[in-house]
């Protein structure tokens, strides 16, 4: 028994080798980095991360979100077949086409497939691979799929606590005065794998397992590729205040639904189990766009003004860093000079071309002193960005 337990294991493993839709994930991972680095050039003339950032912080995080799910579905039996694995599959591939990071999440991929699924009427194609995922389709268990949202949408909640405030990304826009403001975008696009179990195989069937047989007699795993794309942009406030804001709420909501489909399940009530799945949904578009409203009617954070310059982001690797000089602060002078826009700041530093000394209101409220040595011949290279005036300049939308 534990032998043919650990065989489908392995061999479930080696099934998202060869599920297409794990290299298309990669590869979107990839085209969302391409896209920062070419905004961040064009509105700021640097890269402040490299293009595969988002590929390589995103990957480890995922993969260990994806075990403690994987661990929830085995030991629970959430069975899934291989047709509506390719259902939800299918869905985020045309969720892909909106261009949205955000589109890109288990809340609309799994509930447009259960929705495509109740939907879906009696086919005959004469392609027996097709027939038999049809009829996978429409014999699969919303329960499964309620299950299988609230997890995910608890996993983004989780990912998003945990990682969606690191490494964001600096934007430029005009604000409703006609002024450039600063924001900084969150966008990250995980690849949470996760064992789910399929109804055939040669794992027998036990007394509490599992949780959904759908009248198979035998069982194997297969290792999903799910992503979890989101995207947030923030102007009224510091982005991990923001950040950790909707993470909390994405995770209440996964509960929610989760506690729900489970009401459903033991209570046998279907009626239950389609809310939660419509509250999936709902709640998680409803959580963006009240989240998006709230940072529209409230006054932007990073603005030019008239003493001093906001740090709009830190370049990594700079002497910003080794400065300490964080997002938020306020730059008063430097090298003794008042500064009152981006181009002050640079002629204060050639004052002197090897080592400035700054005068910085923290986060706190409270004035500190920093200084440091600049690198050689390129001392306007503080490493801090700025909000500035950029000529034809497009309003912050996308992805």
């Amino acid at each position: 028994m534990t032998d043919t337990f650990v065989n489908e294991l392995i061999e479930g493993i080696g099934l998202l080798f060869l599920h297409p839709l794990f290299y298309g994930f990669i590869f979107v991972a990839f085209l969302i980095g391409l896209k920062r680095v070419k905004r961040e050039r064009k509105e700021f003339k640097v890269k402040v991360h490299p293009v595969i950032d988002n590929l390589i912080f995103s990957l480890l995080p995922g993969i260990l979100i994806g075990l403690i799910g994987s661990v929830i579905f085995i030991a629970a039996g959430v069975t899934l077949p291989i047709g509506m694995i390719a259902l939800i599959g299918l869905m985020y591939l045309v969720l892909a086409l909106t261009m949205k990071t955000r589109f890109m999440a288990p809340a609309y991929a799994v509930s447009l497939a259960a929705i495509a699924g109740l939907l879906l009427p009696k086919l005959y194609t004469g392609l027996a691979f097709l027939d038999k995922w049809i009829e996978d389709i429409q014999n699969t268990p919303l329960d499964s799929l309620a299950v299988i949202l609230g997890v995910l949408l608890i996993q983004e909640g989780i990912l998003i606590l945990w990682k969606g405030a690191d490494r964001t990304s600096p934007r430029l826009f005009k604000g409703k005065r006609g002024h450039y403001v600063g924001a900084h975008e969150a966008t990250r696009f995980w690849i949470v794998p996760q064992f789910l179990v399929l109804p055939v195989g040669s794992i027998p069937v036990l007394d509490w397992w599992p949780l959904f047989p759908m009248g198979a007699v035998g069982f194997s795993f297969f290792l999903v590729p799910f992503a979890i794309g989101y995207r947030q942009l923030v102007t009224h406030t510091l982005p991990v205040e923001a950040i950790k804001h909707l993470g909390k709420q994405v995770t209440l909501l996964g509960v929610l639904v989760l506690a729900i489909a489970a009401a459903g399940h033991f209570y046998n009530l279907p009626l239950l189990i389609a809310i939660a799945i419509a509250a999936g949904l709902a709640g998680r578009e409803l959580i963006t766009l009240v989240t998006s409203q709230r940072d529209d009617t409230r006054p932007s954070l990073f603005v030019q003004r008239d003493k001093g310059v906001i740090i709009l982001a830190v370049v990594p690797g700079t002497p910003a860093v080794k400065m300490g000089l964080k997002v938020g602060e306020i730059i008063v002078k430097v090298n003794g000079v008042t500064l009152t826009h981006e181009t002050s700041l640079y002629k204060a530093l050639q004052i002197n071309a090897a080592y400035c000394k700054l005068e910085v209101l923290d986060l706190n409220g409270e004035i500190r002193f920093v200084q440091g040595s600049l690198y050689q011949n390129e001392h306007h290279q503080l490493g801090v960005l700025l909000v500035h005036d950029v000529v034809e300049r497009n309003i912050a939308v996308g992805n």
